[in-house]
């Protein structure tokens, strides 16, 4: 009886205290900016951590990724909006979706899902943890392969249509790992993902090495964002034949790759080997921009703009080994060379574009110490071929019909600083010849894309503070506390 009394006691203050506007201490004092509680996710191996059965990683919590996590066939991880996924630097935390496994990580504009470095704010760096990789069983032209970076998974397959998930609003912070040349773990690497796969609204920040590659596979994507990568924005191989429309490239000019840092860098294989499937991947409404924010003082030789940019950067766009990949109504700006179409390793790149089915169309080059070239320029910080007169890029970019254009930065009339990295400057003007002017009209764009009037990944009807990055986006990662 006297239990029962003081548990009475306890329950009456309880609600004397509620009612006078008090909270028990784990209820959530901010209902915007509810506290979870914080899980390891992995053990710390780089081996056989395999999640067992379907889970699902709960919002408000906040996940450590350590080692290498595998979601292996018929396993699906579910990650809920607003999730944050800290990936640990000791164990070089990396999630690997298998072939026959899934992601269902659907965020919102609102609560987006965030990986990102484990390390506090002010001291992350690039490659500070691994990144993901997502396996699937559609086609690529190397056949059944190990996807690179150490992980013991493969992928490939025959299934176009093959699904591997959603990644959805979604952004990745200072991944990516170099472990050796061609051995990489990317801040995003789709190795054979199919069409089936759901991708959307994705910003990879300070990647260690490309922000996106795709090794094969037929996945298609739409708002994509590289922001501030070691290497190269978007890398294409082994037969990738995507469609990817809305993307945005933006460079740190003081952080460029060993290799030669690219917008763009596509092969059909490392071989160069002209085989089928070939790289066909269509982009269309891209801008692309590099670090070059004064032509006139950059200097050619030692690859350097005063002492503000990185030697190692080298074009826009360099297409090599046999690749066939095409680019419609896009901006490539303010590299050192706009664009490079190369037959290195005895292909036939240049005879793709003669043919039409390496393409590019309605884009303009702008802003670029060298607007086209032949053959690789930079590589380290030697000059190649620098006495290149790039007379097959040139004769091909002004062909006729091919509806491209070079220009300075100023004549494109962009709203603000295309080239500031703290927020987005890259909305044309109304009267920018940007603002009109997209063509749909060949038969690689003929279905599978927005047809919109304007050139670029932005409508001039958008603004600063209203446009698909907003509300999602971060574009001071370093500083933002998790």
């Amino acid at each position: 009886m006297k239990h029962f009394r003081l548990m009475s006691y306890a329950l009456l203050l309880c609600t004397v205290l509620l009612s006078a506007g008090c909270k028990p201490k784990d209820e959530d004092p901010d209902p915007k900016d509810p506290q979870g509680q914080t899980f390891d996710l992995g053990d710390g191996s780089k081996e056989n951590y395999e999640i067992k059965s379907d889970m699902t990683l709960s919002y408000p919590n906040t996940y450590n990724l350590r080692g290498f996590v595998y979601v292996p066939n018929g396993v699906t991880l579910t990650i809920e909006p607003g999730v944050i996924i800290k990936g640990d630097k000791s164990t070089q935390g990396t999630l690997i979706i298998e072939r026959g496994g899934k992601i269902n990580a659907q965020g919102t504009k609102d609560r987006p899902i965030v990986f990102t470095s484990a390390q506090a704010a002010g001291s992350r760096k690039p490659g500070d943890w691994g990144g993901i990789i997502l396996l699937g069983k559609a086609p690529n032209n190397m056949g059944e392969q190990t996807i690179e970076g150490g992980v013991r998974s493969k992928h490939g397959g025959t299934d176009p249509n093959d699904n591997s998930g959603i990644l959805s609003y979604v952004r990745v912070e200072f991944a990516g790992i170099e472990y050796s040349t061609d051995n990489e773990i990317n801040g995003i690497t789709f190795g054979s993902v199919g069409a089936g796969t759901k991708i959307d609204h994705i910003q990879v920040s300070y990647s260690g090495d490309d922000s996106y590659e795709w090794f094969g596979g037929t996945a298609n994507a739409k708002y994509l964002v590289a922001y501030c990568g070691w290497d190269d924005d978007f890398d294409t191989d082994n037969g990738f034949c995507g469609k990817i429309q809305y993307a945005l490239g933006l460079r740190n000019p003081k952080i460029g790759d060993k290799s030669a840092s690219n917008g763009f860098e596509s092969d059909n294989n490392a071989n160069g080997s002209a085989t089928d499937p070939y790289t066909t991947a269509v982009f269309a409404n891209v801008s692309l921009f590099g670090p070059v924010s004064n032509p006139a003082a950059y200097n050619n030789e030692a690859g350097m703009n005063g002492s503000t940019v990185d030697a190692r950067f080298q074009a826009g766009l360099h297409l090599r080994r046999n690749t066939q990949l095409s680019i419609f109504n896009s901006v490539i700006a303010a590299f050192p060379v706009g664009i490079i179409i190369e037959n290195d390793k005895g292909s036939t790149t240049q005879q793709w574009a003669t043919d039409e089915k390496l393409n590019i169309t309605n884009c303009y080059v702008a802003g670029s110490i060298k607007p086209f070239q032949n053959a690789q320029y930079w590589k380290n910080t030697t000059v190649i071929n620098p006495d290149d007169n790039a007379e097959f890029v040139t004769n091909y970019f002004n062909r006729q019909g091919g509806g491209n254009h070079t220009a300075t930065l100023a004549e494109l009339k962009f709203s603000g600083n295309p080239l500031t990295l703290t927020s987005l400057g890259s909305i044309p003007a109304s009267d920018s010849p940007l603002s009109s002017g997209a063509s749909w009209t060949h038969s690689k764009v003929s279905s599978g894309f927005d047809k919109v009037n304007y050139i670029g990944a932005f409508s001039p009807s958008e603004s600063s503070a209203n446009n698909w990055t907003s509300g999602w986006c971060n574009f001071d990662p370093q500083n933002t506390s998790y």
